[in-house]
């Protein structure tokens, strides 16, 4: 008995392990009667049937096979069978090859392959293909015969349309539209071949495909710029907010994401819980988002993920835009919502704003009431608000966020490094928030303020990460603070960086909720030793700047839209 006796290989398996075109291998399986046949079995991820064959049998039979001499590679000897090379392919490690290949594509050859294709439009298409490789493999099947025409008689317009039906087998009807728009307008992108390359990788892990489509989703935003801004959360705030989330996971029925942009934080959010989840059946997942494009990647996304059936629907860029009084609830909100936009016009008071109306020019506090609304009872949210959010003195701001203090249903304040966004330099703080509970007294109660600017490094000129050791220290602060309080223990916090404040004092600070005011700092923007009256008077100059810019960043995209090729 080999030691290859239990291996089973695909027919892209073979292709790549004999280093031949996907084909070849069709050709020899249909010209030769003795060629193995397949077996049907199911897949690892419970998403369909592939056939499969032993490699024990197409190595005897690849043995018998010699590479000619016009087929063979300098370092190749005369004699060299197909199955020599099948051999020596299986011996190396096959982990991570279709990350390499979407590395590839959209990195040093990205200019080669996509002719005159927009990045974006062009990244859009290695996205979808990434999705249908992975969770559509009857679709693939047809994507790649096309491909493997030889020679092909099609521009590639066929194929990204045969792309667009797959897309909307696995999504529903309407996400193939963009798809089939651009079909129109491939010009010379090399869509066969990049099938192709796709095709000849096998990942032997799952994750691996959503590694992959997160890799596209980070390289979508550095590339396409201020058109994706409203696509993406940083990776490092992603990783930040799953933690929370899967915090005492065990019970959590439900996850939603009221702004859901491209499914990265839901599918962090999952992924964080699994541990804590482990053998317990998936939440139900939902989310609501704007625009057909990102809701179509956040399903892709969140499919590479496990849950093909997450519950997405069409959602608006302020809450108390949605019809209807009443709305419903869930064990964990996480959310990345639009900074600093402007209310839509409203007849009454929407139901959710228990803590009073926020002002006509910004939403930040008619998300945040919404999102506490949302929260089961015992449930739990982590939002991604501007800094400004904390600090502000507009009046209506003010009494909702002393009225959420109150209320004793903001739980923590973790203030994040600036540049961490692709788009904006600007900085964020997590909120944690709990569902209010009836008849709450918070005389005694406590918020935990986190002070994480100094932590990260800049990645590239313009952007900051955080490592996972950063991400965890930032979490154990939190942790901590939750044991203590588990124990009946005052949390002694972290200086400078970390301390639980009593309602007693934020009420003293007229409710202001920035953790540097809390906390002592040395990073030299630090405003603690400012009034808070000049902070919040420099920070509605702020908002209001970055309100003037993100109209004219849209003006520019516009117009440079119409002169995209």
């Amino acid at each position: 008995m080999s030691d290859i006796d239990d291996v089973l290989v695909s027919r892209a398996d073979i292709a790549r392990l004999a280093l031949v075109r996907r084909p070849a291998v069709t050709n020899w399986e249909r010209r030769h009667q003795d060629f193995p046949d397949p077996a049907v079995v199911d897949r690892a991820d419970g998403s369909g049937e592939i056939e499969v064959f032993r490699a024990a049998e197409i190595l005897a039979w690849l043995e018998r096979r010699t590479v000619p001499a016009n087929a063979r590679r300098p370092e190749e000897p005369a004699g060299t069978t197909y199955g020599d090379r099948f051999r020596a392919g299986l011996g190396r490690a096959r982990a991570g090859a279709l990350l390499q290949v979407v590395q590839r594509l959209s990195g040093p050859e990205a200019e080669r392959f996509r002719g005159e294709l927009s990045v974006a439009d062009y990244l859009t298409v290695l996205l979808s293909l990434v999705y249908v490789r992975g969770c559509l493999p009857d679709e693939w099947e047809k994507v790649t015969a096309e491909a493997d025409r030889d020679p092909f008689p099609h521009s590639g317009e066929l194929l990204v349309r045969l792309l667009a039906r797959a897309v909307e087998e696995g999504l529903g009807p309407g996400h193939g539209q963009l798809l089939l728009a651009l079909s129109k307008r491939l010009g010379d992108f090399r869509v066969a071949d990049t099938v192709q390359l796709l095709d000849g990788t096998e990942p032997t892990e799952w994750t691996e495909y959503a590694q992959a489509f997160e890799w596209l989703l980070a390289r979508y935003s550095e590339l396409a710029g201020r058109t994706a801004g409203d696509f993406f959360t940083p990776r490092a705030a992603a990783d930040l907010v799953s933690k929370f989330a899967a915090d005492a996971a065990q019970g959590v029925r439900s996850v939603h994401d009221p702004f859901v942009r491209a499914g990265e934080l839901l599918a962090a959010a999952l992924d964080g819980m699994a541990d804590a989840r482990e053998g317990a059946l998936p939440p139900e997942v939902s989310g609501a988002g704007v625009g057909e494009h990102p809701l179509a990647l956040a399903g892709m996304n969140l499919a590479l993920h496990g849950l093909p059936d997450a519950e997405l629907r069409p959602g608006h860029t302020a809450p108390s835009a949605e019809p209807g009084p009443g709305h419903r609830v869930f064990d964990r909100v996480v959310t990345n919502p639009p900074f600093n936009s402007k209310l839509p016009e409203y007849p009454v008071d929407p139901a959710h704003w228990r803590y009073g109306r926020p002002p006509r020019h910004n939403a930040n506090f008619d998300w945040l009431q919404y999102i506490v609304a949302s929260l089961a009872q015992g449930g739990r949210a982590a939002v991604l608000m501007p800094d400004i959010a904390a600090f502000s003195s507009n009046p209506s701001e003010r009494r909702i966020r002393s009225a959420m203090v109150e209320d004793g249903v903001v739980e923590a304040l973790i203030a994040l490094p600036s540049q961490l966004f692709t788009t904006t330099s600007i900085s964020v703080t997590i909120w944690l928030l709990r569902s209010a509970e009836p008849n709450g007294d918070t005389s005694d109660g406590e918020v935990l303020f986190v002070d994480a600017r100094r932590f990260g490094s800049m990645v590239s000129r313009t952007q900051r990460a955080l490592t996972p050791e950063e991400t965890q220290s930032i979490f154990r602060e939190y942790e901590s603070w939750q044991a203590a309080r588990a124990a009946g223990r005052l949390y002694p916090g972290t200086p400078g960086v970390s301390r639980a404040v009593p309602v007693t004092e934020i009420r003293e600070r007229d409710h202001t909720l920035s953790p540097s005011v809390y906390l002592s700092s040395d990073v030299p923007t630090d405003p603690g030793g400012a009034d808070p009256r000049d902070l919040n008077v420099l920070g509605e100059r702020l908002a209001e700047a970055h309100s003037r810019a993100r109209a004219a960043d849209a003006a520019v995209d516009e117009l440079l839209r119409r002169y995209e090729p």
